[in-house]
């Protein structure tokens, strides 16, 4: 494969620089100001509250008020049995399954069931 100079040279500039950046990164070295304070102690339980167990709990929350009309109506539908339910089509014609289908009498000749 034969690739263009600049190509290559562009490949590696990307490359010496994703390299050389963090050697060229340092810290800031100033000091907060006085009047910030000291920082509170933060215990280990406080940390797992915070980031595990509230978040944990409010996917639950949301989780149970979205399952909960289901819940309540109950099931419509048992596995093994008929469904009962009118037929839908997404997407389909607003006047129903019916109005897709041609008419008796507009079926002339032409198309994949013609006759002759």
């Amino acid at each position: 494969m034969i690739t263009h100079p600049s190509r290559t040279f562009a490949r590696s500039a990307a490359l010496a620089v994703t390299v050389a950046l963090p050697f060229v990164a340092a810290p800031a070295f100033a000091e907060p100001p006085a009047a910030w304070g000291s920082e509170p102690h933060v215990s280990g339980l406080d940390f797992l509250v915070v980031l595990l167990l509230i978040p944990a709990g409010l996917a639950l929350v949301i989780t149970l008020l979205v399952m909960l009309p289901s819940l309540v109506k109950g099931d419509s539908y048992r596995p093994g049995e008929a469904w009962h339910g009118m037929p839908e089509w997404f997407g389909g014609p607003r006047k129903g399954t019916d109005a897709a289908l041609p008419a008796k009498e507009d079926q002339g000749q032409g198309g994949a069931g013609a006759t002759f």
